[in-house]
């Protein structure tokens, strides 16, 4: 009886050694928990995908596109395109603030995102527009080209800082 005890103990003692060390984030607000947040969030980001953005990322203007992505791929492919050469640092940890500040590089897509907007208004109107949001045809022409346009675009020379609030939720932090 004792023997088995010891085992038991053993392999719990063991196995919670390695649960500890493990790098997934969890809800716990420290700087490690909230670094591994972080990366798992950038690479759901770089990867789009939604389901690790659901868990790490509370944005209602990331779930609007995420929900139309999920019936629409060429939406899946623009926003890897937009976010699959998004590099970041962390500068700062605030964990009594519950804020992270990071700064963040990415393609430069302002140029490319204002020509974009003024052909599709120059060639739709407003009601027309919202008419071909349906339209996967319609989406695979304008769509790919824009992916292809944001593909060849030049890295931005200096990041940007930005400050994110951490929230704790029952199984891991949230930005």
């Amino acid at each position: 009886m004792k023997k088995a005890l010891s085992l038991i103990l053993s392999i719990l003692l063991i196995a919670t050694a390695f649960s500890a060390c493990s790098s997934a984030p969890n809800a716990n607000m420290t700087e490690e928990n909230v670094t591994s947040t972080v990366d798992a969030a950038f690479t759901a980001l770089q990867e789009f995908d939604s389901e690790a953005l659901d868990k790490y990322v509370n944005s209602q203007t990331l779930d609007l596109i995420m929900d139309f992505a999920k019936n629409h791929e060429q939406f899946t492919e623009l926003c890897k395109a937009i976010f699959g050469s998004l590099t970041y640092e962390i500068k700062s940890i605030d964990l009594e603030n519950k804020t992270v500040t990071l700064t963040v590089k990415n393609k430069e897509l302002s140029g490319i995102a204002s020509d974009f907007t003024r052909d599709l208004l120059s060639n739709y109107s407003t009601f027309d527009l919202l008419a071909q949001l349906n339209s996967d045809l319609w989406l695979d022409n304008n769509l790919s080209v824009l992916a292809e346009q944001i593909s060849a675009a030049e890295l931005q020379a200096d990041g940007v800082d930005i400050t994110l609030s951490i929230t704790q939720e029952k199984k891991n932090l949230v930005l």
